[in-house]
């Protein structure tokens, strides 16, 4: 199977968490991020965050996912925040016309009357798309200030993309972008976002990128947080 790279254009608002770091790269990218706030941390709290931020780091490593990145910011004066990841996973097909058709009918089954599940042509591929929102995600008693767990709804797009043999030949692998928010009434706003990322995704093959068998941003597109429009979410009964 060819090794893969992806390229893409990614919306300024967005800050991306790399996957794998070591520690001494963990701490330069806290460091980093600190300093671009206008912050002095003391040596203390840069260990802590370090540490923390490595797990994660690490997390994303070890479950596939070769690119990650987080938007937080204000949508007219209201604070709101996004979680943005790309994976690669092997996949059985080389006909991504059949693999998309599959999906799209494995996924609207599984998921019914709870999700919008379609095929969309993108400049990179056809792509088999779902969004929809998953089942709450509970904050703990212990952090709330009634002591019980509140549920946190979720708003979720999943592009599954199956790289084509165009763009890399040989490749067997399945692209999949996901972007998560508790920010459900951004949604449209985030979609103002979301379409040209999308839009600007790009398979290479091996040799023809400058990081070895991971994803990669070539440009950031200054996209400031006010949008409005794009696709709604499925209405849930």
């Amino acid at each position: 199977m060819s090794s893969v790279h992806v390229t893409f254009e990614i919306p300024s608002a967005f800050r991306g968490t790399t996957p794998g770091l070591d520690a001494e790269e963990a701490r330069a990218e806290v460091t980093a991020r600190a300093q671009a706030q206008g912050r002095e941390l003391p040596d203390g709290v840069i260990e802590e965050l370090t540490a923390e931020y490595r797990k994660v780091s690490a997390l994303l490593a070890e479950s596939g996912v070769r690119y990650s990145a987080t938007c937080f910011g204000q949508f007219n004066d209201e604070w709101s925040m996004g979680t943005l990841t790309i994976g690669m996973t092997p996949l059985a097909y080389r006909d991504t016309e059949i693999a998309v058709v599959g999906m799209t009918k494995i996924f609207a089954a599984k998921h019914g009357p709870n999700a919008e599940v379609s095929s969309l042509p993108l400049p990179c591929g056809l792509a088999t798309l779902v969004i929809q929102q998953p089942t709450a995600l509970r904050m703990p008693a212990e952090f709330t200030a009634s002591g019980e767990d509140v549920p946190i709804d979720v708003a979720q797009l999943q592009a599954f993309i199956p790289v084509p043999q165009s763009a890399v030949p040989g490749a067997q692998t399945l692209v999949t972008v996901t972007f998560s928010t508790p920010s459900t009434d951004h949604w449209a706003d985030y979609c103002e976002l979301l379409v040209p990322f999308l839009q600007s995704l790009r398979f290479l093959p091996d040799g023809d990128a400058t990081q070895d068998g991971g994803a990669h941003a070539p440009a950031e597109v200054p996209a400031p947080l006010a949008a409005t429009g794009g696709p709604a979410l499925p209405s849930f009964g």
